[in-house]
């Protein structure tokens, strides 16, 4: 017997449980949306805020606020671009892991490597007759490493944060009290070495002591 043509068509009837896991499926789906987008914002940050970034704004700050501008991009190269050939060369060699230098042991190498690099700038500044200012921030880079190269032998401390907070305040002891709003941004580099789980908390709080503690010693010994 064939189907009468005009029988009603029953619809299938969509369950509560479909539409929840459908519900569900879009929540988890967002979730991991804007976690993908946090950590992409997050490592944005780390990168900019890489140490051999801000040495490299640093002195071209200095090198403009005293004329000097081929002195600033000297020192700029010499503390920005050969420490990070540095960490790239020890990377190849497998001495450390990448080029943030994540592991607390794998940073004394690098630090002596580094301060290496800055006594050999300050005789090559020297020679050159550097204004006092590019002066003061080498010496201060030289008392910054020495220091974290200390404290990093309890604690891996943040340099990301350490050196942030050391460099805006140096900048509004000498170039401009403006600067001095740039600790405002502390929380968000913070914030990124956390969320790529790069740093504790404790870790970022050693970094932002450190960096307050070398300030300090600079503007004891050199700008006071």
């Amino acid at each position: 017997m064939t189907e009468n043509w005009m029988d009603p068509v029953v619809e299938p009837q969509s369950t509560g449980e479909g539409k929840s896991d459908t519900i569900w499926l879009e929540i988890v789906t967002t979730d991991q949306n804007k976690r993908s987008l946090s950590e992409l914002a997050a490592r944005i940050v780390s990168e900019i805020c890489a140490p051999w970034v801000l040495n490299i704004g640093f002195f071209l700050i200095l090198g403009g606020a005293t004329g000097a501008w081929t002195l600033g991009i000297v020192a700029a190269i010499g503390t920005g671009i050969v420490p990070m050939i540095l960490i790239l060369g020890l990377m190849k060699l497998g001495r450390v892991g990448n080029h943030h230098v994540t592991a607390r042991n794998q940073r004394g190498l690098v630090f002596v490597g580094i301060i290496v690099c800055v006594i050999i700038l300050i005789f090559i500044l020297r020679a050159l007759e550097a204004p006092q200012l590019i002066w003061d921030g080498m010496f201060s880079a030289l008392i910054f490493l020495v220091l974290f190269a200390q404290v990093t032998l309890k604690i891996k401390a943040s340099v990301h944060v350490g050196l942030w907070v050391c460099l805006v305040m140096f900048l509004g002891l000498t170039v401009s009290s403006w600067w001095l709003l740039g600790l405002l941004f502390t929380p968000v580099t913070a914030w990124a070495r956390m969320r790529i789980k790069h740093h504790t908390m404790s870790e970022i709080v050693a970094g932002v002591v450190t960096g307050a503690v070398a300030t300090g010693i600079c503007y004891a010994l050199l700008l006071a």
